[in-house]
């Protein structure tokens, strides 16, 4: 069963962050992934201490709001001189401030690295509840799909289920 709360939280983040080129929603499993798209390859260094330095700063800002993420991972993978990091956390307890620092940090750690969609999107309210409203749709008829999946190219995303 998909929870609404939850699927707001994968549109929401779908349609607001440019830096993100993917957004993966597991409903099955209550888990987010987010992915980004950075230039180049990174040694084990690097990435073990962006990993380290991330992790640090989640570790505050979780316990400054009181809450413990049941699933926290980093997963970076190369491929043709681009590096791409998947940052998989459970939804329930996934904030906008966790991802504005996920970002923040990305931006601080990968200067310049980091791809993103420059094309703008209309995000009104009204057209956030359209495509709620037609996702859900799609899942009632669907009960089985229990993923959802989101990518941006040009300006606009382009939502899919599983």
């Amino acid at each position: 069963m998909v929870n609404s709360s939850s699927l707001d939280i994968f549109l929401d983040v779908s349609l607001k962050y440019a830096e993100l080129n993917a957004v993966i929603y597991q409903a099955d499993k209550d888990r987010i992934i987010l992915e980004v798209a950075l230039e180049g390859e990174f040694d084990s260094q690097q990435k073990t201490g962006f990993a380290k330095k991330i992790r640090e700063c989640l570790s505050f800002l979780h316990k400054l709001y009181g809450k413990k993420p049941l699933f926290l991972e980093l997963l970076f993978k190369e491929a043709s001189n681009m590096t791409f990091l998947r940052f998989y956390r459970d939804v329930n307890s996934l904030t906008e401030e966790e991802i504005e620092l996920f970002i923040m940090l990305l931006k601080e750690n990968f200067p310049g690295l980091l791809l993103r969609d420059e094309g703008s999107i209309v995000t009104e309210d009204s057209f956030q509840r359209k495509i709620r409203k037609d996702l859900l749709q799609e899942i009632t008829k669907s009960p089985s799909s229990t993923k959802f999946f989101a990518f941006r190219e040009q300006g606009r995303v382009f939502l899919f289920n599983k």
